[in-house]
């Protein structure tokens, strides 16, 4: 009797779990950001064997009813296999691009299929997978579930608060953190407005974004100083309509909302209403902010920022743009000098929404992670969460730096005096502050000051000064180490530096060697 039940027991479960040999493989995508077209088996005589091949076609974009003749994306595909386990898979990616896309058995670890290994071919992905159920998506998923958790953490963080600047076309809140220390007042404070995630597909973006932001709340002396100093907004969904329903470059109905910005009150979106209507409000009075990055991923293979020309703006701008560009490059293994971008400003962007109403006031940039690896090299460093989160948070060193935000962990110093040098204030060269100074003669002197510095020992960086221009060269517009310094005590910083004739002194950045 007992060999019977346990005959009966064991096919009952093999009804429910299905061996190799008898499974068929299905697709879903009926889940959140979950993306699908078809999954056409390429030859269907017999859709049980081990070995199958399938053209996987993601779906388009709803037809833009804005900007009519711009073709939909359908770069983003995000679904869910099941009856895999034993089978060797091949996916052939239609009307999409994905380098080397990403796979997870269980929806929260996620693994690239093996450049070269296990991608045979241009967009073609082949594996044997050793469970029944696999994820696959374009790039690594970051969802509305996700973003929910990170704030329900975040907000209790010291500095924090959370508030929506407005709905979305479908209902949902448009979030915005605010952090600053609110028992300081907020007159001279620095002011950071950074948004992400206007296109649903750039996830790599959002990871980046949750590095700048967990450094900005943690408990170092550098992000404390930095919420002294300054007040940062982050919307980091401004799309979430379209994060939620999985669209690739387009909010509910089909519209780009990038490029909203100039257009009639009857086609401008509420998502792109609110976050005008939070940037006017905040602004009122000509209290404009300081700095607005736009956060953003493209499919080129490098890091780069968007900057606009000094043809569409103005030469102290374009200097601007430059001088934070270059901060950003400066000791970044990941994002090299010549990797930036150009183009006009245009008033069809937020940046030129910003150049528009605030002009030279507020230094307006896109900044764009990749999907795949940096440094144009597909053989060097592969995109991931971990380098992803680091540059998040060079980017606010970068940020810190060009503003002269901190005064802990990483203090960026002005000169003080010199002797036998000369001032210069010009526009044709790249530096922090206010001016930088070139030796008339050898022995030339430049002294640094700086109050209160907390005693310690740093490391001390110069500021290369070279020429403003589209990309540096080599050893140009970067930070050169000069030396250590230890502070005894709590106190005055005096430090002199001596220059030979024709070289420049600019800034000089203090990194605490315990801080960092």
């Amino acid at each position: 009797m007992k060999s019977r039940i346990s005959i009966i027991l064991a096919l009952s479960l093999l009804a429910v779990f299905p061996s190799v040999s008898n499974a068929q493989v299905k697709f879903f995508s009926n889940f959140e950001c979950g993306r699908l077209g078809k999954a056409e088996l390429t030859d269907s005589s017999n859709i049980y064997r081990p070995n199958l091949v399938y053209n996987i076609t993601s779906a388009k974009d709803p037809d833009n009813p804005v900007d009519t003749l711009l073709e939909p994306s359908s770069r983003w595909f995000y679904f869910l296999m099941t009856g895999v386990k034993g089978r060797t898979i091949t996916l052939k990616f239609i009307d999409t691009d994905p380098w080397a896309p990403f796979y997870s058995y269980d929806n929260k670890e996620w693994i690239r299929y093996e450049p070269k290994k296990e991608m045979v071919g241009k967009f073609v992905a082949k594996k044997k997978y050793d469970r029944d159920s696999v994820w696959v998506a374009y790039c690594i998923p970051y969802t509305n579930t996700h973003l929910d958790e990170m704030m329900d953490e975040w907000q209790y963080r010291d500095g924090v608060r959370i508030y929506s600047i407005g709905k979305s076309y479908q209902g949902r809140d448009m979030r915005m953190m605010m952090v600053t220390n609110h028992n300081l007042p907020d007159k001279g404070k620095k002011r950071i407005y950074i948004h992400a995630r206007v296109h649903p597909s750039e996830t790599p973006c959002s990871w980046c974004l949750e590095g700048l932001i967990e450094e900005l709340l943690s408990s170092s002396p550098f992000a404390r100083s930095l919420r002294d100093n300054a007040i940062f907004y982050i919307l980091p969904f401004n799309n979430p309509d379209g994060v939620a329903l999985g669209h690739s470059r387009c909010d509910a109905i089909g519209v780009n909302m990038e490029i909203n910005y100039d257009r009639p009150d009857s086609l401008t979106r509420p998502e792109v209403k609110n976050i005008k209507n939070f940037v006017n409000t905040t602004t009122y009075g000509g209290n404009y902010l300081d700095l607005f990055l736009n956060f953003h991923s493209q499919i080129a293979p490098h890091m780069t920022y968007w900057v606009h020309t000094e043809e569409s703006t103005s030469p102290l701008y374009f200097k601007k743009e430059q001088t934070l560009t270059s901060l950003t490059i400066a000791d970044n293994p990941i994002f090299g000098p010549d990797m930036l971008s150009f183009s006009m400003m245009a008033p069809r962007y937020i940046e030129g929404y910003f150049w528009n109403n605030a002009a030279e006031h507020t230094l307006a940039l896109t900044h764009e992670t990749p999907y795949s690896f940096y440094d144009r090299n597909e053989d060097g460093t592969l995109v991931t969460i971990e380098n992803l989160k680091w540059m998040g948070k060079k980017t606010l060193w970068a940020v810190s730096d060009y503003l002269g935000i901190a005064q802990a962990g990483r203090i960026v110093v002005e000169p003080h005096k010199a002797s036998h040098c000369q001032k210069a204030e010009d526009l044709d060269h790249i530096y922090t502050g206010d001016c930088y100074y070139i030796a008339e003669k050898d022995g030339a002197r430049v002294t640094y000051k700086h109050k209160n510095l907390p005693a310690g020992t740093y490391e001390v960086y110069r500021w290369k000064v070279g020429e403003k221009v589209k990309a540096n060269p080599e050893g140009s517009n970067c930070w050169e180490k000069l030396s250590d310094y230890t502070q005894s005590n709590d106190g005055t910083m005096n430090i002199t530096i001596q220059l030979n004739e024709g070289q420049t002194a600019g800034s000089l950045l203090l990194v605490k060697t315990d801080d960092k």
